[in-house]
């Protein structure tokens, strides 16, 4: 059947825009660049996908006549973007060619027969449970910044670990991801339905599937939520996002936790360490961003130098009662975490200048950070 549909235009617009980072990938396969219309029922279904991530989205259409077609997911957006109409038409003529009219102006644009179009996965509905999004999103927020990037060697780290733990009867989900230099962890108590969630010990969400999945949970309270054996999916009534798990270990982080000495613990203020922070790294050299800080009773010092600039240095009062210590950190690990926990008083644990530094706050209960030190 030739497909002939009417849709608004700000409805294609968020839909397409929506598809934009996973038909965005280059790729072998030319068609994944397009995304896949069904007209059918009074809706009209946009389906793109990568192989990895797939996302589908669902408006309200007049439908003329039913049927489906493959369209190149930039070009119809920017089409839509620059129409002057409020309505956009679709007619489907010979060779996958479409016509397409918005407000004053007319466009054919080329497809791709919708045979050709990978299969959209299947997944268990009956395993879906209610999620609430502002979880997720806080637990994404709190972690994504310390994903490895893709050149990283251990390849398990350029994802996010997904757990979910029993803890006194109640359930926790937590995510965890490390870069090899830092790792931060978020957990938070969930509701009793999401202890039915099938998570495996290494449910690894890729950092691509990450921003999707951050991005799945704006402007909606809450939606359906599933993990299964290869995927984890996301689904409301308009919008189903399936993202593919990755394969591998996740370095044993809990153990390096548990060997992080308490003996020397400084109580700081947040707010006014990330400022010193940000003033230090005015000073430092791009590629590793190093600061030197120096701790002694009730103070600490903060230092950086750059070789052409020249140098800056900051001092204020914080809690500690332990010996001197002398420290280099890379400055911009402490920023990432400081800007999102919460509270007004942070603990940073560090027992010397050859261990890692662990962070916490009672004020936002269920993060931690842990960052590595470098040689002075």
């Amino acid at each position: 059947m030739a497909l002939h549909c009417i849709v608004h235009r700000d409805d294609l617009l968020k839909a397409v825009g929506a598809q934009l980072n996973i038909t965005g990938k280059k790729g072998n396969m030319a068609i994944l660049s397009n995304l896949l219309l069904e007209v059918a029922d009074d809706s009209m279904t946009c389906i793109g996908t990568d192989l990895e991530i797939g996302l589908k989205q669902t408006i309200p259409a007049e439908v003329v006549e039913a049927g489906s077609i493959t369209l190149p997911a930039k070009k119809l957006f920017e089409l839509a973007r620059e129409s002057g109409g409020n309505e956009i038409v679709f007619k489907e003529k010979d060779n996958a060619w479409v016509e397409i009219e918005a407000g004053p102006s007319h466009y054919r644009l080329a497809g791709m027969p919708p045979e050709d179009f990978p299969q959209f996965p299947s997944f268990n509905t009956e395993s879906l449970l209610s999620m609430d999004s502002e979880i997720l999103a806080e637990m994404i927020d709190k972690t994504s910044f310390s994903i490895a990037l893709d050149r990283e060697s251990v390849f398990s780290l350029t994802s996010a670990l997904l757990q979910l733990t029993l803890e006194q009867d109640k359930p926790f989900l937590k995510m965890i991801t490390s870069d090899g230099h830092r790792l931060t962890t978020m957990q938070r108590e969930v509701d009793e339905n999401l202890q039915n969630l099938q998570i495996g010990p290494n449910t690894l969400i890729p950092r691509r599937g990450i921003v999707e999945i951050r991005k799945f949970c704006e402007n909606r309270d809450s939606f359906l939520f599933g993990v299964e054996e290869k995927q984890i999916i996301l689904q409301d009534s308009g919008s189903l996002l399936i993202v593919r798990l990755m394969q591998g270990d996740f370095p044993d982080f809990a153990a390096l936790i548990k060997n992080i000495s308490q003996e020397n613990v400084i109580h700081i203020n947040r707010v006014r360490f990330l400022e010193g922070l940000k003033r230090m790294n005015l000073f430092t050299e791009d590629l590793f961003h190093a600061i030197k800080i120096t701790i002694a009773e009730n103070s600490i010092t903060l230092n950086s130098q750059h070789a052409e600039f020249g140098s800056a240095t900051d001092s204020f009062t914080v809690q500690y009662a332990g010996e001197n210590i002398e420290l280099a950190f890379n400055c911009r690990f402490f920023i990432d975490s400081l800007q999102v926990m919460e509270g007004d008083i942070i603990c940073a644990a560090i027992k010397d200048e050859k261990n890692p530094c662990m962070i916490t706050s009672e004020e936002d209960d269920g993060f931690l950070s842990v960052i590595m030190p470098m040689k002075l």
